[in-house]
């Protein structure tokens, strides 16, 4: 009796010290990466650590302010459907889905918003930790590695040069935390036939992320194929029979995943339609050096070099693997191929452009790299794996002599110094390969400037709704933060026309475009000069600039450190007014070949008359050669003169030119976010004036683009107070104007087509007294318009993301479908 009690005790010892070594060991590996990146930043001098802010790139440029927005969103300050602060109003769901849907980003409820930087950094903290404990369990569960062998792969995969150059992209680190467990998913399809995991996992990767989801389902369905050649080359039989069905699992698992996810997916595919395709594929995105580059510790760099880096023991290993005789030659050949075809999406444009999702990417070169790293770390675990696998060629007894080297050999490399070793070198290789990539990226934007700058714009704002409590109007400025940050309007709570983001409305950004604010062709406006008479047409009542624009006048708001003031533009009118033209003829897009006749085409639908608001202006040529370009331009009494940079026909948005206005320099006129209408002279006089134009090559450039000109035209002030005086009498302002949601009265003598500065969408439900009535497309989708009769009228409109009804239909049912066939599975097991 006393034996079995002391069994029972020493059993139950053994079963908390294994569980207790479990815990510690999955801890360990939860909390190594997070060690790391602490380590990182104060190595680097990178917040919360140092001074320089953890927000660099896009982080900067547009997630702040997106986490911003979407922290209202949860706290039910802002609309998650819709907003008017970016452009002239787009659906939020796509801006959502893509770039804010990953369940870490809840932690921002646990921060104010001025300590929103530390939450990005932990959430980014947290989802290196998940990524290195699902590749971690992986490697175990897949290979049946020790415990030291996959952490170090593990830790491997979440510090490879691609994790760590894009920590400034978060959004995008979801998809490698799944991308582990969806490769087991895919084996144990194989093997065991189960399709749900999988079919849950492609649901959850499209929830957080559709974009990534996209990237990762392409490469499961490569990968699937792979695993399942691997499986047949080990010597496995099967029949057609059992291949077709695994097909059909694996084809259910992603239409079931998809269905799952189809409350986001069928609103963000709805969200995000409309925009246009790419304009040129470039045969090869890299050139070789770089792509050799791409392969070795702390070599990478911006220009044009893939992340494919990993580790040195991981990449050895791999290569062992390829001539490893243990592994069959066909698996061999096979994962050569694979490897190759995925370092090839990081070389040809055409590759680059399916993995991308039908898109040449703007910016961020590699985005696919990710991939060949998972397969590298794939193989190398092979390898493992397979040297402690029983040799074949053991059987006989001329090669037993080799094959107990063998033995001797691996029972050196079980070793716990050698695993220590080894486990030493993968962090320093690790270690100094990040902090060479970080020191390229986190620079010259400091956290106590970012946070100065947040902190003055807001309190200018609330000055601004305190002078100004009128439910709608617009504020641009012609500064931001750092080099492309056009978004403060969704994080400030202002509208705004500027905008930066992948998920804005193409067609207002086209438009906004078209007439002068931004160079044509791009998927971002930014208002980088004020155009008085689109101004206010669009309600641009408030600009902040240096010095007064023509047309504006000072305001008592305190300044900006930069020395930027605020006007206010006394012409500006609000969000409806009548349109002279019918609903098919405001519907066409803007005619002219640049955006002063464009505008004198919108001049003319809104009046119905041959309104000549903007006149060219000859201007006489000083100088016309490749390195200079040079004009005297007169500018007549009573308006403004304007001048708007022509690019030549082969100038792409990142070949800009030194634009000079009467010693003003410009440097970048003529680059994606810099190609304006600009005016000559502030303020309007009463005399003619006389304007010296220069054109030169922008800084490190080598001339001016061939085909490149100047236009330049007069805004004639009398006309313009005409037709503003006319509109203002008969426009529609709104008492409510909020996202999402729009109401107020509106009266007219005479039937009216209402032209209203926001995009057409299907989303909105107008309606008028109470009836329904139809949203109507203007300037090609730009713009929109309602149909209202004489007499007074009360006006409500409201909207809601289109297709969430179907989508959240198409999930319930296969959620339903995922309970049958789960409930199906354990019935079958249990017989």
């Amino acid at each position: 009796m006393k034996n079995k009690t002391a069994e029972s005790i020493t059993h139950s010892k053994n079963k908390v010290a294994s569980r207790l070594k479990t815990v510690f060991f999955w801890s360990a590996c939860a909390l190594a990466p997070i060690v790391m990146i602490c380590a990182l930043c104060a190595w680097g001098g990178i917040y919360p650590f140092g001074p320089e802010s953890f927000l660099t790139e896009d982080l900067k440029y547009q997630y702040i302010d997106f986490f911003t927005w979407y922290r209202k969103v949860l706290t039910g300050e802002a609309n998650i459907f819709y907003s008017f602060a970016q452009g002239l109003g787009s659906n939020t769901w796509g801006l959502y889905s893509y770039y804010l849907a990953s369940p870490f980003n809840l932690i921002i409820l646990l921060f104010d918003e001025d300590s929103l930087t530390l939450a990005i950094f932990i959430i980014v903290a947290l989802k290196l930790a998940s990524m290195n404990v699902t590749a971690t369990w992986f490697l175990k569960r897949r290979f049946g590695l020790t415990d030291t062998w996959s952490i170090i792969l593990a830790l491997c995969y979440t510090w490879s040069t691609w994790s760590v150059t894009n920590l400034r992209n978060p959004l995008w680190l979801d998809a490698l935390i799944i991308l582990p467990l969806a490769a087991w998913a895919c084996w144990r399809l194989i093997r065991r036939g189960s399709f749900i995991p999988l079919a849950v996992l492609i649901a959850i990767d499209v929830i957080c992320c559709w974009y990534m989801a996209y990237i990762t389902l392409v490469f499961l369905c490569l990968f699937v194929l792979f695993e399942l050649a691997v499986y047949l080359f080990d010597g496995n039989e099967v029949d057609r029979r059992w291949v077709l069905g695994r097909a059909w699992r694996f084809t259910g698992a992603v239409f079931l995943g998809l269905g799952l996810a189809a409350w986001t997916f069928v609103p963000t595919i709805l969200a995000m339609l409309g925009g246009t395709g790419s304009k040129g594929i470039s045969p090869f995105v890299t050139y070789p050096t770089s792509l050799i580059r791409g392969f070795l510790p702390c070599a990478w760099n911006l220009n044009r070099v893939p992340q494919f880096y990993t580790s040195i023991i991981p990449l050895a290993l791999a290569l062992a693997a390829l001539g490893s005789r243990r592994i069959p030659r066909k698996t061999r050949a096979l994962l050569f191929c694979f490897a190759g075809l995925l370092a090839a999406a990081s070389v040809f444009g055409h590759l680059e452009f399916i993995w991308c999702g039908m898109r040449v990417p703007n910016g961020f070169y590699s985005r696919t790299a990710f991939l060949l790293g998972f397969l590298e770390i794939w193989a190398a675990g092979l390898y493992l794996s397979r040297r402690t696998s029983p040799d074949p060629r053991a059987q006989s007894g001329a090669h037993y002599e080799p094959t107990r080297r063998r033995h001797a050999a691996k029972r050196r490399l079980s070793q716990p110094w050698i695993h220590l070793a080894i486990g030493a070198l993968a962090l320093v290789d690790l270690t100094l390969n990040a902090h060479a990539c970080m020191k390229q990226l986190y620079v010259g934007y400091p956290q106590d400037a970012h946070e100065a700058y947040i902190a003055e714009s807001s309190e200018q704002i609330t000055r601004l709704k305190e002078i100004d409590p009128s439910p709608f109007w617009r504020l641009d400025k012609t500064y931001n933060r750092m080099g492309a940050a056009f978004n403060e309007g969704i994080s400030l709570g202002f509208c705004q026309l500027s905008t930066y983001s992948s998920a804005n409305s193409p067609h207002a950004v086209a438009l906004l475009n078209s007439v002068g604010y931004s160079s044509e062709g791009e998927f971002s406006s930014v208002y980088a000069a004020p155009n008085l008479f689109m101004d206010s047409i669009l309600g641009v009542r408030y600009a902040s600039t240096w010095g007064t624009p023509a047309g504006y006048v000072p305001m008592d708001v305190e300044p900006s450190q930069n020395g930027a003031t605020f006007s206010r533009n006394p012409y500006a009118l609000s969000f409806g007014l009548p349109s002279a033209a019918s609903a098919g003829e405001l519907a066409a897009p803007l005619a002219g070949g640049n955006p002063f006749e464009r505008m004198n085409d919108l001049a003319r639908r809104l009046t119905g008359e041959d309104v000549q608001l903007f006149t060219e202006l000859e201007a006489n040529v000083n100088r016309s050669d490749s390195d200079h370009l040079a004009w005297e331009v007169s500018v007549p009494a009573g308006a403004i003169g304007y001048a708007y940079v022509l690019k030549g026909p082969d100038a792409g948005s990142y070949q800009p030119v030194q634009l000079t206005i009467d010693q003003q320099v410009i440097a970048q006129e003529g680059w994606r976010f810099g190609n304006n209408v600009r005016e000559l002279n502030a303020p309007v006089e009463n005399e003619s004036s006389i304007h010296r134009v220069a054109i030169d090559p922008a800084e490190g450039a080598e001339g001016v683009p061939a085909g490149t000109d100047c236009i330049f035209y007069a805004l004639d002030m009398d006309v313009f107070d005409t037709l503003v005086t006319a509109l203002r009498g008969t426009q529609f302002e709104p008492s409510s104007f909020e996202d999402g949601w729009v109401a107020g009265t509106y009266r007219t003598d005479q039937p009216a087509t209402l032209l209203l500065s926001m995009p057409y969408d299907r989303g909105w439900t107008i309606v008028i007294d109470g009836q329904p009535t139809e949203l109507l497309p203007a300037l090609d989708e730009g713009m929109s318009a309602i149909q209202v009769d004489e007499g007074e009228h009360r006006i409500e409109m409201s909207y809601r993301s289109p297709g969430l009804t179907v989508g959240c239909t198409i999930s319930a049912l296969s959620l339903f479908a995922l309970i049958a066939c789960a409930m199906r599975s354990i019935s079958a097991k249990r017989s």
